[in-house]
């Protein structure tokens, strides 16, 4: 399923990125490109990461880093 559609990333795309030991959604937005255009797709890439990320699990989301790295959407 398409994730972020503005940079054409699906849910297969983040579970890699994850895989290839992405921890947070900065490190999947740098790598995959998903949420740094209009930042729809945000709360869908962070559900992800929650779930996915064998650090990340039960944490609380990564919302300064998200503003450190200019991931659109960050600061809703």
């Amino acid at each position: 399923m398409y994730v972020c559609h503005c940079n054409v990333v699906t849910d297969r795309d983040i579970l890699e990125s994850i895989a290839n030991g992405a921890r947070c959604v900065a490190d999947v937005a740098r790598e995959t490109g998903a949420g740094r255009t209009c930042g729809n797709c945000i709360s869908s890439l962070r559900d992800l990461v929650c779930k996915h990320c064998p650090v990340r699990a039960g944490r609380d989301t990564e919302r300064p880093a998200e503003r450190e790295l200019g991931v659109a959407g960050a600061a809703r």
